[in-house]
């Protein structure tokens, strides 16, 4: 398990967890002086999506893992005794059939309750997380990508406003164990996992325009953005890099290679499905480059602690965290 951390501040500490398709994580953070200070982190891959069996149900040992991640979230949260804590689960417990049996289990464990929920309001803090780390006073219109193991969100806002969020089923995990079943990597199975996501993307209400820059707000991106450096590229993902990306993957030729080849490609599990999405998303939504971002739900949901926290005050705070909509 990852975990970092400094000295504690003195403005409100807050905390987000996120049980997410492939890794739980753990952000600890306060606002100071208008910026957001993580002051802890902790991240396990639990492998929740790569689990689902035929009929859609979560595999013991799979479960047993992300309850024991759960434990020592607990106990880090306990030292931490932030004043709020948000916790969220995402695609891939709301596909589980399993999932209203695993998630109050889940909640004993981490002793707060969980809070399952939809694309749209995973979208919402995945852009808020943006919005305020790049600045919400740029009224030129922003869409923001964000590949999950499980899922895909795409956002398009303007400034702190969003304008609309699309939420896609088709994550990087699925892409990888449907294309790619056995790690090998080769041009068949790009180009069909490429057509895949073209064909998921091709329906998007995002309007017919050509969008010279995206931003990407996903472990995916970020790792995909670290490797293309080494390669030449200056801090974004171009569409001629992404292909030269895909071509070095094909010459690797598994994905333990590129892992052996990427220390990046290890922080983001099944980044070669990722890659075929994102390939697929610029093509179709005509991206002509996509911009890493340091910041996504996580980032999000502690802005929106902080946020309400100023608005309603603490302990209305507190009290809707601890009876949140779809929790089960």
């Amino acid at each position: 398990m990852q975990a970092s951390s400094i000295e504690s501040p003195e403005s409100p500490v807050y905390a987000a967890v996120e049980l997410g398709s492939d890794s739980f994580r753990l952000h600890v953070g306060h606002v100071e002086d208008g910026v957001l200070r993580l002051v802890a982190t902790m991240a396990e891959p639990v492998r929740l999506a790569a689990t689902l069996d035929e009929d859609g149900m979560l595999c013991t040992a799979a479960m047993r893992r992300a309850l024991d991640c759960l434990d020592a979230f607990r106990s880090a949260l306990d030292a931490w005794r932030p004043q709020a804590v948000r916790v969220v689960a995402t695609s891939a417990l709301r596909m589980a059939r399993n999932a209203a049996l695993f998630l109050p289990a889940a909640g004993r464990a981490l002793g707060r309750p969980i809070e399952l929920i939809a694309g749209d309001e995973a979208g919402r803090l995945v852009y808020l997380g943006v919005a305020t780390t790049l600045g919400a006073q740029d009224t030129a219109a922003r869409l923001v990508v964000d590949i999950g193991s499980g899922s895909t969100e795409l956002v398009l806002g303007q400034g702190a406003t969003i304008r609309c969020i699309e939420s896609f089923a088709v994550g990087a995990v699925r892409q990888s164990l449907t294309f790619f079943p056995d790690g090998r990597l080769d041009a068949a199975g790009f180009d069909a996992a490429v057509r895949s996501s073209r064909s998921r993307f091709a329906e998007a209400r995002l309007g017919a325009q050509r969008w010279q820059q995206a931003y990407g707000a996903c472990g995916t991106v970020r790792a995909l953005a670290e490797i293309a450096q080494l390669h030449g590229e200056q801090g974004v993902l171009s569409r001629a890099g992404l292909e030269r990306l895909r071509a070095d993957f094909i010459r690797i030729g598994h994905v333990a290679g590129v892992r052996l080849a990427y220390p990046a490609a290890e922080r983001a599990s099944h980044l070669p499905g990722g890659l075929a999405i994102l390939i697929g998303l610029v093509e179709e939504l005509d991206i002509a480059e996509l911009v890493a971002v340091q910041a996504g739900l996580r980032v999000g949901a502690l802005w929106d602690l902080h946020q309400r926290a100023a608005a309603v005050g603490t302990a209305a705070l507190v009290d809707s965290l601890a009876h949140p909509p779809g929790v089960v």
